[in-house]
């Protein structure tokens, strides 16, 4: 019989389209979903439905539901700030997988007919969106003042300087490679993305792209990646990604443990840095160095809570991660804290409460900023409320019309860029533009 009494699951967003990040202060560009990434994520969540909401799994969760979802025992987060678009379409896929069309989600009417849900008994499963106006968990290290500073000290470090100048004859030769990007170590995600992604999805580029540059370009980034959102210290700006993310996992498994609290399960979407920060923050790349960089897409670390076996009845937690869906190890046990098994409930939140950020004050204070989250006041008279709530839904409205316009000129734009097959002259020449 399976002792896991519930669990939290972070999930890496799919793949998608080109995706640029300003290299001082990572503000993000536009991108959008494929084909491709969704799918994935769609299977990732029909792995988790094996784990944990299949009865013979040894990992079941006790007691769920697990045909119907209970929107009580359910609860799923996604990111809405930087690649909002792609995890918020992520995490619908891999609700699909978790919670499939079922002939059972139906309901008898008073008089006496019976309704299906649509699309084959399609569950809708609710989803809240973390604005990084109002909540800053899930984005933490955009528009922070201290972490653009961690970022300018990495750069100015002995280390990066080194990696830089071995990293020199590479940039020289793949210049031709990177669609006009800058060729140097502080824009190498961007180099790297840009050539993961027209690898992937141009035929041509695939043709031509030299064997290692994709493996160089992905090792340096990971190196970049790693410096940026980690720390020499716990509770430093530069783990803030990790530290922001940790009070939802703390303020989570407390719920699980509680009896009269239904949620079970916890699912957040969100993108590649708080992994990063997280194996660092709980030791994990002590054991695993291996994971001091940027984790697939589709990756998924599972916290679960599990009942401890006699004569130690105490709350338990195992982490389990699992690079991507398509990782050959399959899910790893990591060990949290240099423990050789699981490690206490109790003592996971000793000794990570002191480093999690709990509110947008105190990410405002630890980021050296005055920012003050988005309120919206009440009028002092029902008539001026009412005209207030008329004229917002008046402008929303519009601004949603102008939205969906400019995305469908966007999406058209990315598309064409991103599948659009270079010139059989240009490719002879050996040239690539970036227009």
């Amino acid at each position: 019989m399976s002792n896991v009494i519930g669990v939290i699951v972070i999930a890496r967003n799919g793949d998608r389209r080109a995706f640029s990040q300003d290299p001082k202060t990572y503000a993000p560009s536009l991108t959008d979903s494929t084909a491709l990434g969704v799918s994935d994520l769609h299977l990732l969540g029909t792995q988790l439905r094996d784990i944990y909401l299949t009865p013979r799994s040894p990992s079941f969760i006790t007691d769920i539901s697990a045909d119907i979802a209970d929107n009580q025992e359910v609860k799923v987060l996604a990111k809405a700030g930087g690649e909002g678009p792609v995890v918020f379409d992520s995490a619908i896929a891999l609700l699909q997988g978790l919670f499939p069309p079922t002939s059972r989600n139906k309901i008898s009417l008073a008089n006496g007919t019976t309704v299906a849900a649509p699309l084959g008994g399609y569950q809708y499963v609710p989803l809240e969106t973390v604005e990084p106006g109002n909540d800053r968990s899930l984005e933490s290290w955009t528009d922070c003042p201290a972490f653009q500073k961690h970022i300018a000290s990495f750069y100015a470090s002995d280390a990066f300087k080194a990696k830089a100048k071995a990293a020199a004859p590479f940039f020289q030769h793949a210049k031709d490679y990177i669609l006009g990007r800058p060729a140097n170590l502080e824009n190498i995600w961007n180099i790297y993305d840009i050539m993961r992604t027209q690898l992937t999805y141009n035929q041509t580029y695939a043709y031509r792209l030299p064997p290692t540059y994709i493996h160089q370009a992905r090792a340096l980034a990971d190196f970049h990646e790693n410096g940026v959102f980690s720390d020499k210290q716990a509770n430093g700006i530069g783990n803030i990604a990790g530290r922001t993310l940790l009070h939802t996992v703390l303020e989570s498994l407390e719920r699980i443990a509680f009896n009269d609290d239904p949620l079970q399960m916890m699912v957040v979407q969100t993108s590649y840095q708080p992994f990063i920060s997280l194996f660092h923050l709980t030791d994990i790349i002590k054991e695993h160095p291996e994971l001091q960089g940027i984790p697939n897409f589709g990756s998924s670390l599972a916290i679960e809570l599990r009942r401890g076996y006699p004569p130690n009845m105490r709350h338990m937690l195992r982490f389990k991660f699992r690079n991507g869906t398509d990782d050959p190890e399959d899910w790893r046990t990591l060990h949290a804290f240099g423990h050789r098994a699981d490690i206490p409930l109790t003592e996971f939140i000793y000794r990570s409460e002191g480093t999690s950020i709990t509110s947008y004050k105190h990410w405002a204070q630890v980021c050296e900023t005055h920012a003050a989250p988005y309120k919206v006041t009440s009028a002092g008279a029902q008539i001026a409320l009412a005209s207030f709530v008329c004229f917002a839904l008046l402008a929303l409205a519009t601004l949603l019309v102008r939205t969906r316009a400019r995305r469908a000129r966007y999406t058209r734009l990315s598309a064409a860029e991103t599948d659009e097959l270079l010139p059989q002259s240009e490719v002879e020449k050996g040239i690539l533009r970036y227009n």
